[in-house]
């Protein structure tokens, strides 16, 4: 036993560190963000809007302080009373509020809004961000900066928890991750997809993706606009630009559909890499979590003083790579809660089986039967 869980140890430890060593070493390959704000009128902000989360309100009104010198486009569905009451409630001269009819069934429900709002975009730069998210000037400036020079700049999400467990949790994963997952992998593999929580494009690429026309069909929106720019010779900038993230999670019963969501989405997003991408990205982040579980479990079974420290040492090292890296790139908006962050950890191969065998999905009032990325229907 004392033998398996060394090899455990070193090889949950030795991903550890190469996976720190991939995101610094991206992340300084890259010019620091700008300090300077964007000029009046520079970008104009979507957000596809849908009521349900308690914290919309507020996290509408922090982009409009930290944003207001920019132009809004919020996209609201027609039916949808509380969204339109809360727009209403928030409305400034900057803000521009387009009602949408119903979304057909098989399409997407962010792009019917995205490929209305994106022939009304009067600005030099176009951004995209979920109404979860909340948008600095630094990382506008930093979105727009990279967008001069790519087809799509997408930022690092940061997550905000609001002192639940549920909550806690959720942030954890995403904390957990985002900086391995956005900037490590970035180190070694072109991006083949972005983060559709915020990003930035020129206006005038716009008509060169057709105003999102071609992937209306598609599930995955983030995955199939960086799949449609590739396709079409462009290319996309990770940036790690943090992007402020914070949803009302209710309780468990939301955090698990929130977390089967994404899982399926993963899933959706591997099925199109090739197997040695699959095979990389299992190692750098599929792996690890599987073997920190090994590891506790591994040392709850034998409960020996050699299998405590082989854990203490995994564990100290853990917390303090990620709370060390969320610090350095995101500083004080994200903190390292020791026991959710591990058990966030230990649990992912649940999330992973529970997506595997169950395709149906719930987004907010929402729920989709998911086969494809391209074959979804509500249900």
């Amino acid at each position: 036993m004392s033998i398996v869980l060394l090899i455990l140890t070193l090889l949950y430890l030795t991903s550890l560190m190469w996976r720190r060593w991939l995101a610094i070493s991206y992340a300084t390959s890259k010019p620091p963000l700008p300090m300077e704000s964007l000029p009046q009128d520079t970008l104009t902000i979507a957000q596809a809007i849908l009521s349900g989360d308690p914290l919309l309100e507020s996290r509408l009104e922090a982009n409009l302080k930290s944003l207001s010198q920019q132009r809004f486009l919020w996209l609201i569905d027609e039916d949808d009373s509380e969204g339109r009451r809360i727009a209403e409630k928030l409305k400034r001269p900057q803000i521009h509020i387009v009602l949408c009819p119903a979304c057909p069934d098989a399409v997407n429900p962010k792009l019917w809004k995205l490929q209305t709002a994106s022939r009304l975009v009067e600005t030099p730069f176009l951004a995209v961000i979920d109404d979860d998210t909340t948008l600095s000037a630094t990382s506008a400036a930093a979105l727009v900066e990279a967008a001069k020079t790519s087809t799509v700049a997408t930022g690092c999400p940061c997550y905000l928890d609001n002192d639940t467990i549920p909550s806690r949790l959720l942030a954890q994963f995403v904390n957990n991750n985002s900086v391995f997952t956005y900037l490590g992998t970035s180190r070694l593999l072109p991006p083949f997809t972005l983060n559709g929580m915020g990003y930035v494009m020129r206006s005038q690429e716009l008509e060169r993706i057709q105003h999102f026309q071609p992937i209306l069909h598609e599930l995955t929106d983030d995955l199939a606009l960086a799949t449609h720019i590739l396709n079409i010779g462009g290319s996309i900038h990770q940036s790690q630009a943090p992007l402020q993230v914070q949803t009302g999670v209710r309780g468990m019963r939301h955090y698990m559909q929130m977390m089967h969501r994404w899982y399926v989405f993963t899933l959706l997003l591997l099925r199109r890499q090739s197997m040695p991408v699959r095979a990389l990205i299992f190692v750098l982040h599929g792996l690890p979590p599987f073997c920190l579980l090994a590891i506790v479990g591994a040392t709850l079974a034998s409960w020996s003083l050699q299998a405590s420290l082989f854990l203490f040492a995994t564990l100290f090292a853990r917390g303090f790579v990620i709370a060390s890296l969320n610090m350095r790139f995101f500083g004080a908006l994200c903190h390292c809660s020791n026991a959710e962050s591990l058990i966030s950890e230990i649990i992912q191969p649940l999330h992973l089986i529970h997506a595997l065998v169950n395709r149906t999905i719930r987004w907010r009032t929402r729920y989709y039967r998911v086969v494809d990325t391209h074959d979804f229907k509500a249900v």
